[in-house]
C-alpha cells in the first residue's frame, strides 16, 4: 500500500478531484473522496481536530478499498445484497446532487435579500436595557449600598468593592439585555427603571441586588451582510420544504400495508 499524506488544514476546502492523497494497490484515493467520507461521518467526527480527522478518514478509505477490491475480485458485484445497496446509494447520490442544484438555483442573492427584508419587516423591534448591579448577601447590606449611592457614592466603585457577583470586577456591568433574559424579580425591577435610575434592594435566588439602568434602546437589526449565512440557511430550509411539497404533489405515491392494501400518505 503506497500512501501520500498531505499537511496543513486538510479538510478546510475542496481541492478538487485532482489531488491524490493515497494509492492502494495502484488504485487512487482522491481528496474529493475524503470530502465525501467526511460528509458521511460528519456527526461522529464533530469537533475532531482537522489533522486527526484526516488521518481517520484516510485510514477508513484505505481499509474500505482493500476489502472492496477483494470482494470485487471474488465476483460479489453481482451479489443481490450488493446490488440492493448500489441501487440505494445511487438514488441517494442522485437526490443529493440534484437537490443541491435545484436549491442553488432558487437561492440567489436577490432571493436571500428579499427573505431577509421580509423577516425584518415581520419582527417588532424589542427594547433592551444596559444595566449594572451590585450583588450582596443580605437586605441590610443592599440597603447600605443604596444609602451610600444616595450620599454620592460611585456605582462602579461600590460594585468593585462590595459586589459578590462575577460582574463585580467590571463595576457590575451586565451590558445590554432584553426582557426575559434575567430571573423574573431582577427583570421586573430593572425594566421598571428609566435610564439613570437606581433600584432599591431586589431579592432573587442569588441574593440581594441594587440595580442601575444606564440606557434603554430598541435592539438594532443586524445588517444583511452580517447574517447572510444564517439567512441563506433559513431560506434553504424554507425552500426545501416548499420544493418537497411540490414534488410530492406531482408524484403518484402509494403506501403498502402489511396486508398488501395500499393507501395515500
Amino acid at each position: 500500500v503506497g500512501v501520500f499524506v498531505a499537511s496543513g488544514p486538510l479538510l478546510a476546502e475542496d481541492s478538487g478531484d485532482v489531488e491524490v492523497v493515497a494509492r492502494v494497490n495502484g488504485t487512487e484515493i482522491r481528496f474529493s473522496d475524503l470530502l465525501l467520507a467526511e460528509e458521511e461521518t460528519a456527526q461522529a467526527l464533530q469537533g475532531v481536530p482537522e489533522d486527526v480527522k484526516f488521518e481517520y478518514l484516510l485510514s477508513l478509505l484505505i481499509d474500505r478499498l482493500i476489502v472492496s477490491s477483494q470482494a470485487r475480485d471474488k465476483g460479489l458485484v453481482d451479489d443481490p445484497a450488493v446490488q440492493r445497496r448500489l441501487a440505494y446509494f445511487e438514488n441517494k447520490a442522485l437526490r443529493d446532487v440534484y437537490w443541491t442544484q435545484i436549491l442553488t438555483s432558487r437561492i440567489s442573492d436577490e432571493a436571500a435579500q428579499a427573505f431577509y427584508d421580509e423577516q425584518v419587516a415581520s419582527v417588532e423591534p424589542q427594547e433592551e436595557i444596559k444595566a449594572r448591579h451590585i450583588l450582596v448577601a443580605t437586605e441590610e447590606e443592599a440597603a447600605a449600598v443604596v444609602e451610600a449611592l444616595s450620599a454620592g457614592g460611585d456605582f462602579e466603585a461600590l460594585a468593585r468593592e462590595k459586589s459578590t457577583g462575577p460582574s463585580g470586577a467590571e463595576g457590575g456591568d451586565l451590558g445590554y439585555f432584553a426582557a426575559g433574559t434575567m430571573v423574573p424579580e431582577f427583570n421586573d425591577a430593572a425594566f421598571a427603571l428609566q435610564a439613570g435610575e437606581v433600584s432599591g434592594p431586589v431579592k432573587t435566588k442569588f441574593g440581594w441586588h441594587v440595580i442601575k439602568v444606564e440606557d434603554r434602546r430598541l435592539q438594532e437589526v443586524p445588517a444583511f451582510e452580517l447574517v447572510r449565512d444564517q439567512v441563506v440557511g433559513a431560506l434553504a430550509q424554507e425552500e426545501s420544504r416548499k420544493l418537497m411539497e411540490e414534488l410530492r404533489e406531482a408524484a403518484a405515491i402509494e403506501i403498502v400495508g402489511p396486508d398488501g392494501t395500499t393507501s395515500a400518505p
